[in-house]
């Protein structure tokens, strides 16, 4: 039986949303929360606030309620933890011992970003039509499994005929060595018209950079190394080495928003805003051993974006100085990537005894389930306590991310149905390793202070099971 070594990536041109996987990018995290302190200490829910400069990314319909020039920036650290999955099993007993059911361990890493978030300027041009020029870094993400690699599936037969010829240590290995870097940078240029003292509507463009690159280490390339204890003496090794190339490329999108006061004097204000990047055209490179089945597919050209999104929002202000605003974000993880191709196979025999041959001579590929849409509920209050020359506002806020990793399966079929790979359970294993992600329940708060209604300072944490996020923010009006 011949093992395979399956990780999941890319990609062809085509209409089917999906994406692009190894065992550490199908555990990505994005970042699509409104940049500044204010909105992260509110759980996101500022669509329908929208109220300084980060309004031209967040939601460039506020940028009507400004009156002034302002400047401003913001700053944002995340220590995220990734979390990976791998999968164990060991057979004992007898050699017709079935595997016992696969195991799922934490093989959590760390990913550390840092860096500036946000930093635009609004121009007043006339008493309906505001313009703002900003840049922002929406996706930033950096993953190392460090100097070991990420072993994501182990299995082990450690079975014997009952004569004293035990198969010791008969191992399959699957791991990944190289770290995954994801970055999108933007420039925008926003506009903001007053359509009535009550109602705005915006838009603007941004032109976007993103850069994603499958990492060596010292060992060489970004690689998938696939072991196989064939005997107790007898060890088959195989590598495929994967580069991503020419994703460098500037491309453009859009954002449309709208912004209205429900009641009069903002006591109850709704907002909507929708953003959308173009595709940016890039090549998968394999190498090394490439299985059969992807002969003369060893470039392959792909489409990336930052996923679209889009979100509507409510902000009521019961009395002075506290207002509760809530939101719902719908987030099309599926764009990120085009379709997924697995880059190695499996072939030998499945089904009940003896069995029948699959995957021969090229291998059998897995089925992917790329990440579906979701919907990201956030929460948010914020209290104002103001005296002549100062403003304090307290701040805290809630949002739950849902699971949005890749599922994958490997089966086989013929006329009688669908089997597993299950001695060794190669199929269990690859459910467990790409079993989608965990949602999160997301915790945030912050201050705010305004001095001399000209220089605001906004200092917001967020957290939760799989990250620490800290942001801070500074705004002047001139």
């Amino acid at each position: 039986m011949k093992a395979f070594a399956l990780v999941l990536l890319l990609v062809s041109a085509a209409p089917v949303s999906a994406q692009i996987e190894s065992a550490l990018l199908s555990k990505i995290t994005f970042n699509l929360t409104n940049p500044g302190g204010k909105s992260l200490a509110m759980g996101g829910a500022f669509t329908a606030i929208a109220d300084d400069a980060t309004a031209a990314i967040a939601n460039p319909a506020g940028l009507g309620l400004l009156s002034s020039v302002e400047a401003g920036v913001s700053g944002k650290r995340s220590d995220d933890v990734v979390g990976l999955v791998t999968a164990r099993s060991t057979a004992s007993g007898s050699l017709t011992a079935p595997y016992p059911p696969v195991r799922g361990v934490n093989s959590d890493i760390p990913a550390r970003a840092s860096g500036v978030e946000f930093a635009g300027v609004v121009l007043p041009l006339s008493r309906r039509v505001v313009a703002a020029v900003s840049y922002a870094e929406n996706l930033r993400f950096e993953g190392d499994p460090g100097p070991d690699g990420y072993t994501y599936i182990e299995l082990r037969d450690n079975r014997s005929s009952g004569t004293g010829a035990t198969r010791n240590d008969y191992l399959f290995e699957y791991r990944e060595h190289g770290a995954v870097s994801l970055r999108n940078r933007l420039l925008g240029l926003s506009f903001a018209y007053r359509a009535t003292e009550r109602l705005r509507i915006g838009a603007g463009v941004t032109l976007n950079r993103m850069e994603l690159d499958l990492l060596g280490d010292s060992g060489g390339p970004h690689r998938i190394f696939h072991q196989t204890f064939t005997t107790p003496t007898e060890i088959v090794t195989k590598t495929t080495t994967m580069a991503i190339r020419d994703l460098d490329q500037n491309t453009f999108g859009f954002i449309v928003g709208v912004h209205a006061d429900l009641l009069a004097g903002g006591k109850l204000t709704a907002g909507a805003v929708y953003r959308q990047t173009g595709k940016a055209t890039g090549i998968l490179e394999l190498g090394g051993d490439v299985p059969p089945a992807l002969y003369g597919q060893e470039n392959r050209s792909f489409r990336a974006r930052v996923p679209r999104d889009a979100a509507v929002g409510l902000a009521v202000r019961p009395f002075s100085g506290l207002t509760v605003a809530a939101e719902a974000q719908w987030i099309a993880y599926g764009d990120f990537i085009d379709r997924p191709l697995p880059v190695a196979s499996y072939s030998g025999l499945v089904g009940p005894f003896p069995g029948f041959p699959v995957g021969i001579p090229d291998g059998l590929l897995a089925e992917l389930a790329p990440p579906g849409d979701v919907i990201v509920p956030r929460i948010g209050v914020e209290y104002v306590a103001t005296t002549a020359d100062l403003l304090l506002a307290f701040r805290l806020g809630y949002h739950r991310e849902p699971a949005r990793g890749v599922t994958s399966n490997l089966s086989a079929y013929d006329s009688a149905g669908r089997y597993d790979v299950d001695d060794p359970p190669l199929s269990a294993s690859v459910r467990t390793v790409y079993d989608g992600g965990r949602p999160d329940d997301r915790f945030s708060g912050g201050l705010g202070a305004t001095v001399s209604r000209r220089v605001s300072f906004d200092l917001a944490f967020d957290v939760g099971r799989t990250s620490q996020v800290l942001s801070a923010s500074l705004f002047y009006r001139f």
